[in-house]
C-alpha cells in the first residue's frame, strides 16, 4: 500500500470513528476532537504504517490518545 492509500484508508475507515471516540471521551465536538487529533503526536504515530496502530478498535485508539494527550507518552497495548 502506498503512503497515499494508506492516509486515504485511515480516512476512510478509522478516523471517523476515531474523532468520535475522543469528542466522547474528552466530551469534545467533532471539530475539536478532529483538531486536537490531527495536530498530536499520536497522529503522527497512526500515520506511520509501520507501526501498524490502525488494527486496534476505535475505543482502544481512544484510549491510547487520551493516555498520550494527558501524559505526553505514547503508550502502546500488550498483544494478548
Amino acid at each position: 500500500m502506498t503512503e497515499s492509500q494508506y492516509i486515504a484508508f485511515l480516512g476512510v475507515l478509522v478516523l471517523p470513528s476515531l474523532v468520535a471516540e475522543i469528542g466522547k471521551r474528552l466530551n469534545l465536538s467533532e471539530a475539536e476532537a478532529t483538531d486536537r487529533l490531527y495536530r498530536s503526536e499520536f497522529y503522527e504515530k497512526l500515520a506511520d504504517e509501520k507501526l501498524k496502530l490502525w488494527h486496534y478498535s476505535p475505543v482502544m485508539l481512544g484510549e491510547m490518545f487520551v493516555e498520550a494527550d494527558r501524559t505526553g507518552v505514547m503508550p502502546y497495548p500488550e498483544e494478548a
